[in-house]
């Protein structure tokens, strides 16, 4: 009966984050594909490159609002069935405040740097494998910054809060179960950055966001026969997941009424080899789960045009998924991200200004390889929504 337990709880362990990274920290830089990590006029530097914002510039505050709704497909890969996931709105919100004076400026950025998740229908051909999975993780980072002539660097810290929920349908043969598991935590992380005014119209950006380990528990809630119910109680549970270290490089270059960004951004994925699940009952099984995520590189690039008190953005970005093929599972159905973004500002007062942004997401349809999942293909689409609003003052 342990080995048969064990099969029926391993896979409900594992979620994917890699397809949960949010781009989308600010109003502005969502316009340009995401791209910000050289961008120094803006308040949502405080996420992006915060040693830029060490200008002398005073205080410059901004807050974003973007609404994701997602909707993926799962199709057998023989055609036999489809089944659409129930998407919903999700809300990421986002606030930079930092303040400047002579070399040196401080500030926080406070946002969501990971969150999604799908749902699955009830009682659809996955659902023993996964009905839902969601993952948030809320950031707050400080930091300081100088300068020292062109040359800005800054450093900090980010203190992260993480909430994993999982539910998945239990199959017993003759009668049918559920596993919900519901955990959050804690942790911690170190930041730092340079930017460097090459001259009046070109900028380039350095980022570093280090790793941050999540040490998650709370509940495990199982519905079981009696055969079973020994050794799944209701009890509690624990994991750790890795949000992976990642270091940006980006340009700004700006002409008359035109500016260009792009970022390229690497991500150190792989620190995700295998995920596993302890249970308090010594007789409920350890569920053990192999990731064997791989790094990745993010190409986020785009465009502004200002006329007056208007600005004009577009861009795109290509987000590959750090999960092989063969570890694809209705669970963790992460797809490479293809996106096309536009943008607009406008200046409503001398230091106000409001922004809006929208963007299609494309999800690359991936084909499950693994033995141990359904045979399946994954794919969909997702639109994103943004507005935000701006205090910077004119210089």
């Amino acid at each position: 009966m342990t080995k048969t337990l064990l099969a029926l709880l391993c896979l409900a362990t594992t979620a994917s984050a890699g397809g949960l990274e949010v781009g989308q920290q600010n109003a502005v830089s969502a316009g340009t594909g995401g791209a910000g990590a050289a961008r120094a006029d803006d308040p949502g530097a405080a996420w992006h490159i915060p040693a830029a914002l060490a200008d002398g510039g005073g205080l410059r505050i901004g807050v974003s609002l973007a609404l994701a709704h997602p909707t993926l497909q799962a199709r057998a890969t023989d055609g036999a069935w489809t089944s659409d996931s129930d998407g919903a709105w999700s809300t990421p919100p986002h606030l930079d405040a930092s303040v400047a004076r002579g070399r040196w400026a401080a500030g926080i950025a406070l946002g969501v740097p990971f969150g999604g998740g799908v749902r699955w229908p009830a009682m659809w051909p996955g659902a023993t494998e996964s009905v839902a999975t969601q993952l948030i993780v809320l950031r707050a980072a400080p930091f300081v910054a100088w300068r020292f002539g062109a040359l800005r660097i800054s450093g900090g810290i980010h203190l992260d809060a993480g909430r994993l929920q999982i539910q998945r349908n239990l199959d017993f043969i003759d009668t049918q179960g559920d596993v919900r598991l519901d955990l959050d935590g804690r942790g911690a992380g170190l930041d730092a950055s340079a930017y460097w005014q090459v001259r009046p119209a070109l900028g380039l950006g350095l980022v570093y966001r280090g790793a941050t380990t999540l040490q998650l528990a709370g509940n495990a809630n199982f519905t079981a026969p009696d055969a079973f119910s020994g050794k799944t109680p209701d009890q509690t549970a624990s994991t750790t997941m890795t949000m992976p270290d990642t270091i940006v490089l980006g340009g700004s270059w700006r002409r008359g009424a035109i500016e260009a960004v792009a970022d390229v951004a690497y991500a150190r994925w792989s620190v995700n080899r295998q995920t596993t699940v302890s249970f308090a009952n010594d007789s409920t099984p350890q569920a053990v789960q192999r990731n064997d995520w791989h790094d990745t590189v993010t190409v986020r690039a785009g465009g502004a045009w200002t006329r007056k008190a208007l600005v004009l953005r577009g861009g795109m970005y290509f987000d590959p998924s750090p999960v092989p093929a063969d570890r694809l599972s209705p669970s963790s159905p992460d797809a490479n991200r293809l996106s096309l973004t536009a943008g607009a500002s406008y200046r409503i007062a001398p230091a106000w200004s409001a922004d809006l942004f929208a963007e299609h997401m494309w999800l690359l349809r991936r084909d499950a390889t693994g033995t141990e999942t359904m045979a399946a293909s994954y794919g969909g689409t997702a639109i994103v929504l943004g507005a935000g609003v701006r205090w910077t003052p004119r210089r």
